[in-house]
């Protein structure tokens, strides 16, 4: 009778081993408006505090023209404050790579203090690899959220930051 209970769970764990589940991804290509084509990759991942945020890395053409491609973390309300004015830092295997800008000055972006958009173009477009990227989000607490970006997402990353609308 034991035997039966823990036969489904077996059966799942053997599964999980043999078929491991991916990054659960989201990428849209879409009009915003006339004019206006945007790619947005879409996870949820986790900080090393348990607390999930929403990653939306897009890039956006207006009139063919690349506006940028940005990098929006978004965290749960009520549970972190951004410190929007600060550059988000990135690093691979603890030795610091890169500090991206906040897009814009937030009283433009009109973001809610939860979230945070910085311009990543430069970073992505030099990356030549798919490689685990750590993400430094500045907390208006003082003590950055860390967030570990898998070489799986490094990959649809990159793979947005090659699309072209005139390919």
């Amino acid at each position: 009778m034991m035997l039966r209970r823990l036969f489904p769970v077996l059966l799942l764990l053997i599964s999980l081993t043999l078929f491991p589940l991916s990054v659960q991804a989201e990428t849209h290509l879409y009009q915003e408006k006339p004019g206006q084509v945007t790619l947005r990759s879409q996870q949820n991942l986790q900080d090393q505090a348990q607390r999930s945020w929403q990653t939306i890395l897009f890039k956006r053409y207006i009139d063919n023209q690349l506006e940028g491609i940005f990098l929006r973390l978004v965290g749960f309300p009520g549970q972190v404050g951004v410190a929007q004015e600060q550059p988000l830092q990135l690093s691979i295997a603890d030795q610091f790579l890169w500090k991206s800008q906040p897009a814009m000055d937030a009283s433009t972006l009109m973001l809610p203090n939860n979230v945070g958009q910085y311009d990543v173009q430069p970073l992505l477009e030099n990356l030549d690899s798919d490689t685990r990227l750590v993400l430094d989000i500045p907390l208006v607490s003082g003590l950055p959220a860390k967030i570990v970006a898998s070489p799986e997402v490094i990959h649809e990353w990159r793979e947005v930051t090659q699309f072209s609308p005139h390919s």
